[in-house]
């Protein structure tokens, strides 16, 4: 896939190329759509810079978040396959086994892929596909099976590993960090998925950046004439 941040950048930057020749046309350039005056679209272009800049940090954001995660995820499928060691090298234990070996085989059982950016499907001209987060939802069932495999583990008399992070409280607390990346990816990708749409719209939408190019060009042809140098200058770049 190709890099679609870049590929705003390069349509903004044919923006630019476009702006700055209508900005130093003689006699000036205008418009009959205020919008489309040097300045005005100058401040549009502006705009979709923040824009770029913005989806960019959170992308940045995400990508953190995802390596973050799972780091977080082997550690909790790691002592999961501990803890159930654990509880398999007691026999007073047997009768809690299968449970904690059910919720240790779920756990283990999930391998999700890691998540790419949200919004995949954002490509210049095309509508972003609303697809469910499989993903996400895997690592919900993990935080899920984990928590309860926590709360099986509290029913067993006498469970107190001698490894320091197989602990009831130890676990909690990964448990709980777990939980707290889960949430704060979610919303990361929903507000990413959020400023991709409004960028869509932006660049490809009525009033968006192609419709503003196209336009110009036509008030250009317009005002200084099919053969003029001034629309000679603007008809190549690239809407």
């Amino acid at each position: 896939m190709p890099n679609e941040e870049k590929t705003f950048s390069d349509r903004r930057q044919r923006g630019v190329n476009l702006q700055t020749a209508v900005a130093g046309f003689s006699p000036a350039f205008a418009p009959a759509d205020s919008s489309l005056t040097a300045a005005n679209f100058l401040a549009f272009l502006n705009l979709l810079d923040t824009m770029n800049i913005d989806i960019g940090s959170l992308l940045g954001q995400y990508t953190t978040g995802v390596q973050q995660r799972m780091l977080m995820m082997a550690d909790i499928q790691d002592r999961a396959l501990r803890v159930l060691s654990f509880v398999r090298s007691n026999s007073a234990w047997a009768a809690f086994l299968p449970t904690v070996r059910t919720f240790v085989n779920k756990i283990r059982g999930y391998k999700p892929k890691r998540p790419a950016a949200p919004a995949p499907g954002e490509t210049p001209g095309s509508t972003p596909e609303k697809k469910r987060n499989q993903g996400e939802q895997s690592f919900a069932d993990i935080e899920d099976n984990f928590e309860k495999l926590i709360a099986a583990l509290g029913s067993i008399p006498g469970y107190a590993p001698a490894a320091a992070d197989l602990t009831i409280a130890n676990l909690t607390t990964l448990a709980t960090d777990f939980a707290t990346k889960n949430l704060t990816m979610s919303t990361l990708g929903n507000a990413i998925g959020m400023k991709q749409r409004a960028r869509l719209a932006a660049y490809d939408g009525p009033g968006g950046l192609k419709e503003k190019m196209k336009a110009i060009k036509e008030a250009i042809r317009s005002q200084y004439g099919s053969s003029a140098a001034e629309f000679e200058q603007v008809k190549g770049i690239k809407v």
